[in-house]
């Protein structure tokens, strides 16, 4: 072969090469997100057989772990589901693509009151996927035969009759947020004497704690274990499905609200393919199936009409006005973290 074949046939392989893998990415996308069911594989599995397009499904174990891995790798990811206070600093940090809602007839479907918030003030970069909060579930008749005093607040998970009788999910950020409110504060304070009350007041719950429980906390309340238990309120919902003795008590200090949401990657490999999974999951009948298998308040205001009957009674998933007026976001977590962990490690090994 001369130096001319030679030089043609490598130009065949490389441009044959290329075109497979442009055509490979044509034909896949890869979404991160939390593992488990939080998008059901069932769903994704339907717009595999609908459109041909492979869905690698990456799980993260926090929004911390997905921005590394963003913004190490921005060309290998398509879609996120990040929390809302990550979608604010990824927006910041200039990683997320302008989203073409052209592309996406079915994003008129979303709730404008789940819009325009902080993270997202003009509602370019982020789409809302699942709206949960944070809340207390509670076996009352426990709880009573402890001699504790009914669960209200926070501040009643103090009581020393609960001793080795609460479960908390486990994250720093959450469990300083409930010191925090018991002692009349706002979350994600920044104030070191506040931060040092907190500390202390975090402290004298220890002996309380059972169990730190991020994925099913509401396990050591159907055992028995424990009585109450501060957690997500797909949590809770699965927890009351399991024994109806386990009620959901809204603190009246006021909760933390969630608005998981996808985001695109500034370097998608494969954007239109992203934007045909994301108008399949905003399908009004596709996002009431999303809701009744995560158990999440979905955002899909079209939704409403095919949400079971359940869901649609349920108060922990069709949220009243008065619970959401007492919600807010935890706001500049980056702010806070590393101290916030500090504590929490100390906290954890007492």
């Amino acid at each position: 072969m001369n130096r001319r074949s030679a030089v043609l046939l490598v130009a065949v392989v490389l441009v044959l090469a290329a075109a497979g893998a442009a055509g490979a990415k044509e034909g896949e996308i890869t979404l991160m997100t939390w593992g488990g069911d939080f998008i059901p594989r069932e769903i994704i599995q339907e717009f595999e057989q609908e459109t041909g397009i492979r869905v690698h499904y990456k799980e993260a174990p926090s929004n911390e772990d997905m921005q590394s891995l963003l913004e190490a790798n921005p060309d290998q990811y398509d879609l996120l589901v990040v929390t809302d206070y990550m979608v604010d600093i990824l927006r910041q940090n200039g990683v997320l693509e302008v989203l073409d809602k052209t592309k996406m007839p079915n994003y008129a479907n979303i709730n404008p009151v789940y819009l325009g918030n902080y993270y997202d003030p003009t509602s370019e970069y982020s789409i809302p996927y699942a709206i949960s909060i944070s809340l207390l579930l509670v076996n009352h008749e426990e709880v009573e035969k402890l001699g504790a005093k009914p669960i209200t607040t926070y501040s009643d998970l103090w009581q020393p009759e609960l001793r080795g009788k609460v479960v908390v999910v486990d994250w720093s950020v959450e469990i300083m947020g409930v010191a925090l409110k018991s002692l009349g504060y706002e979350y994600n304070e920044t104030d070191p004497a506040k931060v040092a009350e907190a500390r202390d007041r975090l402290f004298a719950l220890k002996p309380n704690i059972v169990r730190f429980e991020t994925n099913t906390p509401e396990d050591s309340l159907i055992n028995g274990e424990a009585v109450a238990g501060f957690m997500y309120s797909n949590q809770a919902v699965k927890g009351n499905a399991a024994d109806p003795k386990l009620q959901p008590v809204f603190p009246t200090e006021g909760m933390p609200i969630f608005i998981d949401s996808w985001v695109m990657s500034k370097e998608a490999p494969n954007k239109d393919g992203a934007y045909k999974f994301l108008d399949f999951i905003m399908r009004p009948e596709i996002a009431a199936r999303i809701a009744d298998i995560t158990k999440f308040t979905t955002p899909n205001k079209a939704a409403e009409p095919f949400l079971p009957d359940y869901y649609r009674d349920n108060p922990m998933l069709n949220l009243a006005d008065e619970v959401v007026e007492n919600t807010s976001f935890y706001i500049g977590v980056d702010k806070v973290l590393v101290e916030y962990e500090h504590i929490y490690v100390e906290f954890k090994l007492r």
